[in-house]
């Protein structure tokens, strides 16, 4: 990512005046983030040159609003506002598949078989709980009490509380078996 950090700052002052050439300079020293950030972080349609081109806006919005002389804050800053904006891409695109309101309670017993397109196949069900066994098998004492109270609906505070921790630990815990759950799915 950042290597050297007067040129950096160099480039990044350049770019805050408005010259093209170095704000891509700048954005190419962090397309290594902007693709790890993408694959970690996996949002169904959004292709990467999509992405790419998303990441370039949240730069140019972080680099006229940074004021700072320190290109490791600046690079803080952006990583930060990178996340925050596919966690807003993210609720986009949740937000599209909710049901509004006035039709919910118009869905009844049989509207069941349509939501899962009719027809639930053997091999997906099987292929879920050799899943679910193997994040259960491959994750710490501590993830899986964090797992099993969380796909209980329990919220992050009831979780804390119940097991004695911090909201940082069980974020992180959720994040750990999430990226664990990720290459059980992809087959790693």
């Amino acid at each position: 990512m950042i290597r050297n950090h007067s040129a950096n700052l160099e480039l990044l002052t350049q770019a805050q005046v408005g010259n093209e050439d170095q704000f891509m300079a700048l954005f190419n020293c962090y397309s290594s983030l902007v693709k790890r950030l993408w694959q970690k972080f996996y949002i169904a349609d959004l292709e990467f040159e999509d992405w790419e081109q998303e990441a370039q806006l949240v730069l140019l919005k972080v680099i006229y609003s940074y004021s700072g002389e320190d290109i490791n804050q600046f690079s803080g800053f952006y990583k930060q506002s990178l996340i925050n904006r596919l966690l807003d891409l993210y609720r986009a695109r949740q937000a599209d598949k909710r049901i509004p309101v006035d039709q919910l309670d118009s869905l009844g017993e049989s509207d069941s078989e349509t939501m899962l397109g009719g027809k639930v196949l053997l091999e997906d069900i099987v292929y879920c709980h050799k899943s679910i066994k193997e994040i259960a098998r491959i994750s710490s004492s501590f993830e899986r009490d964090v797992l099993a109270l969380t796909v209980t609906g329990k919220s992050v505070e009831y979780v804390c509380r119940k097991l004695q921790c911090s909201k940082r630990q069980v974020q992180s815990a959720l994040s750990r078996t999430r990226t664990k759950l990720i290459k059980i799915l992809a087959g790693e």
